[in-house]
């Protein structure tokens, strides 16, 4: 039987590429407007470096989702990770989601769409010296027409779809998705039969009293801590490869900048305690870690 991996991935963003803090359609609320009305309200990329330790601690190669705008800030970070041997892909341009969270519907239009992402993709592509093939969308808010956008884009998989009885951040049913890895019907996130030049990698989850809770990281790692992402990682390797991620403003000490309650208490659980359960996903792993490129290079699907 194969023995399926931990596909380990970071997502380099900060604390405001939020839908809650910017909007691509609200000039008050735009990335532009607040970088430069704003004083010191930088946090993650001081945490980057530290992630690189973790990851050479428990000998794992990660994939780092950058925000392209982050990485034109902070090249000599992606520098340092390129260094280290790990991917970089895209986390879109500027963290807009293309989704409207709530309505579902477009924030911006096809060709909007297009020419953001084709930016991004470039920029990365020229600060790392990689070719991006992998994506992840701004905030998770996904769709089967992106995903066809992204396959014209060149991008040979994604990895935002997140199957759970909690939320559903796509416009699709999700018919026949699991944890697996997936070819997606044309201008949808169901299962398909014909194979495509983009996969889906969706995250992993565990299913507890007949509820599937994603099991993958972020926020989740935060809230209900190690054991619970654990037992979702454990389920999901079982059907084949799965994934894990964090951000590096997840181990973040420092206060977030900000009057917003709610921000304040999503972001209430962060720092050295969320390292140490990182650490402990990943070292409990070790031997079955990997990142979105090594694991093409040595698999057809």
């Amino acid at each position: 039987m194969k023995n399926n991996k931990l596909i380990v991935s970071i997502d380099v963003e900060d604390w405001y590429h939020g839908p809650s803090v910017i909007s691509p359609i609200d000039k008050t609320k735009s990335l532009d407007n607040l970088l430069n009305n704003s004083y010191n309200i930088e946090r993650a990329y001081k945490y980057i470096e530290t992630c690189l330790t973790i990851l050479k601690k428990n000998d794992s190669k990660a994939t780092f989702f950058w925000v392209a705008e982050y990485a034109q800030r902070f090249p000599e970070l992606l520098d340092l990770v390129v260094k280290e041997g790990h991917e970089i892909a895209c986390h879109g341009l500027e963290h807009y989601s293309k989704i409207n969270k709530i309505t579902k519907k477009d924030t911006f239009s096809k060709d909007e769409f297009l020419k953001r992402t084709r930016k991004a993709k470039d920029i990365l592509e020229e600060l790392s010296g990689q070719e991006i093939i992998g994506y992840r969308a701004p905030n998770a808010y996904i769709s089967g027409t992106i995903v066809d956008y992204l396959e014209e884009l060149g991008f040979k998989y994604d990895s935002s779809v997140s199957v759970n009885s909690m939320y559903n951040k796509t416009s699709s049913n999700l018919i026949g998705v699991d944890t697996k890895c997936y070819y997606p019907k044309k201008s949808s996130l169901d299962v398909g039969e014909e194979k495509r030049e983009i996969l889906e990698f969706p995250w992993s989850y565990y299913t507890f009293l007949g509820k599937k809770i994603q099991s993958a990281g972020g926020p989740f790692l935060r809230l209900f801590g190690q054991t619970l992402i654990m037992k979702g990682i454990d389920e999901s390797l079982k059907k084949g490869d799965t994934v894990f991620y964090f951000h590096p403003i997840d181990i973040c000490n420092e206060d977030i900048p900000t009057d917003n309650k709610k921000l304040k208490l999503m972001w209430y659980f962060k720092g050295d305690f969320v390292k140490n359960r990182i650490e402990q996903v990943l070292s409990k792993y070790k031997d079955s870690t990997t990142n979105f490129r090594n694991l093409l290079n040595e698999n057809s699907y």
